[in-house]
C-alpha cells in the first residue's frame, strides 16, 4: 500500500552501504521510521530530500517491517546551505524536542505546524534563542502542559495583580499566589514579573511575531533556566542538542 503525506525529517542515519533511515514527523500520520534504499549513491533531490530539518512531500510503500520512501518532493529545505552553526544547532534543537516528546504514529496537526513555522523564521530571526524558547513553551502547551500563569496553580485565585516576585513551581505546572507560598515554598522557584509577563505574551503570540523581538539577555537568562527545568520535569528527557547550546 503507498500512501502520500508531508512531513519533516527529524532524524537520519546512515544504513548500510547506500541506504538512511529516517523519522519523520508527518502531517498525516504523525511520527513514522521509514528507509531510503539506495540514496546515499546519487547526490539527487531524492537523497537530499531525507536530510534533516528537510520539509517535502513523501511518497511512501507501507512495508512489513518498516515503511519504504517511494518518492519524494522538497517544499523546504532549511539551512541546507547555511552557514550559521547556532541557527542550525537550535533547529536541530527543535526537530530533537519533537522527536523525544511525541510517540510513533500520534498525530497532530498544532505541533507539525509549529515546528514548520519555527524552522521557516529562524533563518532570519534576530534572536534565535528567544525563538526557540518560545517554541518550547508553545509545543509543551500543544502537548498539554501550558503552564497556569494567570491563575494560581494552587487555589486557582488570580496571580495577575501581584506586581513584584512571583514563585513558579514546575511539578504543579504554574504560578503560585502569595497566600499558598507563605505555607509551602517547596520547590517552587522564584520568578520576576517580567518572567510571568512574558511567558504569557509568548504562549499567545505567533512565531513570525516572536522572530523579530529581542529581550535583555539578564532576561534570557531566567527564561532559558526555567524553560529547562520545566521541559525537564514533564518530559523526563534530556536532549543532547542542549548540552551543544550551552557551549555556543
Amino acid at each position: 500500500m503507498l500512501y502520500k503525506t508531508e512531513g519533516i525529517v527529524l532524524k537520519s542515519m546512515e544504513y548500510e552501504e547506500a541506504d538512511k533511515i529516517v523519522t519523520i514527523f508527518t502531517k498525516d500520520y504523525g511520527k513514522i521510521t521509514a528507509i531510503g534504499k539506495g540514496v546515499r549513491k546519487t547526490k539527487s533531490k531524492f537523497g537530499s530530500s531525507l536530510e534533516i530539518l528537510t520539509h517535502s512531500i513523501f511518497l511512501i510503500y507501507k512495508g512489513r517491517n518498516i515503511d519504504i520512501v517511494s518518492q519524494t518532493e522538497i517544499l523546504e529545505s532549511f539551512f541546507s546551505t547555511s552557514k550559521e552553526v547556532i541557527k542550525f544547532a537550535f533547529a536541530a534543537n527543535c526537530v530533537e524536542i519533537v522527536n523525544k516528546l511525541t510517540e510513533d504514529g500520534e498525530i497532530n496537526i498544532g505541533l507539525f505546524n509549529l515546528l514548520k513555522e519555527v524552522l521557516h523564521y529562524l533563518r532570519e530571526s534576530n534572536d534565535p534563542k528567544l525563538l526557540n524558547l518560545s517554541f518550547k513553551w508553545q509545543a509543551m502547551s500543544i502537548l498539554g502542559y501550558r503552564p497556569s500563569l494567570n491563575l494560581c496553580c494552587r487555589c486557582n485565585k488570580s496571580v495577575e495583580d501581584q506586581k513584584e516576585m512571583h514563585f513558579f513551581n514546575t511539578r504543579e505546572g504554574g504560578l503560585v499566589c502569595n497566600n499558598c507560598i507563605t505555607k509551602d515554598k517547596e520547590e517552587c522557584i522564584e520568578v520576576s514579573f517580567y518572567f510571568a509577563k512574558l511567558v504569557r505574551k509568548i504562549l499567545i503570540t505567533p512565531l513570525s511575531t516572536i522572530s523579530n523581538a529581542t529581550i535583555p539577555g539578564k532576561k534570557m537568562k531566567e527564561l532559558e533556566k526555567i524553560t529547562d527545568l520545566y521541559i525537564a520535569y514533564h518530559s523526563e528527557k534530556s536532549f543532547k542538542t542542549d548540552r551543544f547550546l550551552k557551549t555556543l
